[in-house]
């Protein structure tokens, strides 16, 4: 197994998709951050502003983390999988590797070190912004505040990091199904866009044709991770569930711990469906 993720970081490090779809983060964000930092040097000085509390300086740290939850991201994240696995028909080496390894192996190692790859490049682009803000402190009139604490940094970062484990696996299953079912990369890519944008906009659809009579839309918006996605977020951030009402009267909303449920369901199933399908493919 460790040579196989060898072999997939040898293969993925140099190759455009990694650069173009991961290492864009941390590249970016620095580059912005810095501009940012020269053009409040460069510039009229500005009014001091008002003291911030650590929480807030703490979340304005780690905005980097909210990317794997926001659907133009998760686009992203499903076109680098999308390459990762379906590259490798367009490429014809499947045939080479797969005779001298177990294929579930093969997958695993692939899984690993795309999302590996995913979130040291998150984690690089965090960095960068925390000693960013650090200079900012010394060389502008936006002092840290005095309860910010190295272990309050790593206990909010990945407080907001955990959110986006599940939308990043989900959208990995997704893109990795698609594209070992279809061995095209354009059609994976197809297929994760429209899966990422029911997750996301399926709800606000039920709830506006309810209004036309059609409620039982709602039947599959409560099966679909959309909703429960937005649960388990709901329920991190604000303590409560998250509820949609629709038109006529009806509200959907769940436990937390009945959308871990449906979400474990979902990601063993399309884990499943997607081993099994390549275990059965012929590969030539």
């Amino acid at each position: 197994m460790r040579n196989l993720i060898a072999a997939e970081k040898r293969k993925l490090l140099p190759h455009k998709a990694t650069w173009l779809l991961v290492w864009v983060y941390p590249i970016v964000i620095t580059v912005a951050l810095i501009i940012g930092l020269l053009s409040k040097l460069w510039g009229a000085p500005a009014p001091a502003d008002d003291p911030v509390t650590a929480a807030a300086w703490i979340a304005d740290t780690a905005f980097v983390w909210h990317i794997p939850s926001m659907a133009l991201f998760r686009y992203l994240i499903g076109a680098y999988f999308a390459v990762v696995f379906a590259g490798e028909y367009g490429w014809n080496t499947w045939k080479l590797v797969v005779p001298h390894a177990a294929r579930w192996k093969l997958l695993t190692a692939k899984y690993l070190v795309a999302t590996g790859f995913l979130y040291l490049a998150w984690f690089l682009a965090a960095l960068a912004t925390v000693l960013v803000t650090l200079v900012r402190a010394g060389l502008l009139p936006e002092p840290v505040p005095t309860d910010v604490t190295a272990f309050g940094i790593l206990s909010g970062h990945f407080q907001i990091l955990s959110l986006g484990i599940i939308p990043v696996v989900l959208t990995a299953l997704y893109a990795s199904l698609a594209a070992i079912l279809t061995r095209s990369t354009l059609a994976s890519c197809i297929i994760t866009i429209v899966a990422v944008t029911m997750d996301d906009l399926f709800g606000k659809i039920v709830q506006a044709l309810s209004a036309l009579g059609m409620t039982w839309l709602a039947v599959p918006y409560r099966v679909l991770p959309g909703y429960h996605l937005e649960n388990v977020a709901n329920w991190a951030q604000k303590g409560a569930a998250f509820q949609l009402k629709l038109m006529d009267g009806t509200v959907i909303v769940y436990p937390q711990a009945f959308s871990f449920a449906v979400l474990a369901a979902w990601i063993l199933g399309l884990g499943l469906i997607t081993f099994v399908s390549f275990r059965r493919q012929d590969i030539n």
